[in-house]
């Protein structure tokens, strides 16, 4: 039945029941479509008139609506009482109980989008040898770097520079993310990531061939909680004469998977704005 139908029903209800008294044979009819229609409908007929009310906002009928639609809430029961409608309090627990998780799904709200854009973050990396020489310094737009998915993972070609990475143990890898581009907001940074890239990882290289190592390292969890975010840096190479670092490649991962875009930037405004 529409909704336009059942309001229909509802107004000649009202009327009929406005001009004629109430017989025992009309409150035993009540009660027998009562467990036949759905809470939108009992809502609403329980305000045509006082016999409706009494007959429509029974507890039994609710009850029966919560064991069907929500059976885990029935463990709650009884409710606390927060000061709310005290006759709707006595009158049927079961209808509180289902009012209440019918409005759970309209608290679930979704995230708002981050204050951050990608036009607003700049990375900074700055790669050394076992030795502590510097190999490579760069600084990059994310959105310059973005690999134009959904996903918190950026890419930086470097296979123009003929950068040598050498015969070593480990690299250090320092990834610090810059706030610039926020007009009356200053600057601010924070290091992503500060750890070691095993050479081993890599492998032992042929003429022709690519191997990749890579940094990981785990971010404090901001202050409104969240899941356990890691950070990486990968390192591409290729070898020839000289093993050379192609790409870099550094996003964030949450479960084994890169966070999206949108959660990447939520985590990054808690510690630059």
């Amino acid at each position: 039945m529409s909704y336009a139908r059942k309001r229909r029903c509802i107004r000649r209800s009202e009327a009929t029941a406005r001009s004629a008294p109430t017989t025992p044979w009309e409150w035993e009819a009540l009660r027998l479509v009562g467990p036949l229609l759905d809470a939108e409908s009992l809502a609403a007929a329980s305000c045509v008139s006082t016999t409706w009310r009494d007959a429509y906002s029974a507890d039994y009928l609710w009850a029966q609506l919560c064991r069907s639609h929500y059976p885990s809430a029935l463990a709650l029961l009884p409710l606390p009482d927060n000061g709310g409608d005290a006759s709707d309090r006595d009158s049927s627990p079961h209808r509180r109980l289902f009012a209440l998780f019918r409005s759970a799904s309209a608290r679930r709200r979704a995230l708002p989008p981050p204050r951050l854009a990608l036009d607003d973050v700049t990375f900074a990396i700055d790669i050394f040898a076992a030795s502590g020489s510097n190999t490579i310094s760069f600084a990059v737009a994310a959105r310059d770097a973005d690999v134009k998915t959904s996903r918190f993972q950026f890419e930086v070609d470097l296979s123009g520079r003929n950068v040598a990475v050498g015969q070593v143990n480990y690299w250090s890898v320092r990834w610090t993310a810059v706030q610039t581009g926020i007009i009356g907001v200053a600057p601010a940074a924070v290091v992503m990531l500060d750890a070691k890239a095993p050479a081993a990882r890599a492998f032992a290289l042929g003429i022709g061939e690519r191997g990749e190592t890579w940094a990981r390292e785990t971010l404090p969890v901001h202050g409104c909680g969240g899941s356990v975010v890691d950070a990486e840096v990968v390192f591409d190479m290729s070898a020839g004469e000289e093993r050379l670092l192609e790409k870099v490649r550094l996003g964030l991962i949450a479960h084994t998977r890169y966070v999206s875009i949108d959660d990447g930037l939520r985590y990054l405004q808690h510690f630059l704005l």
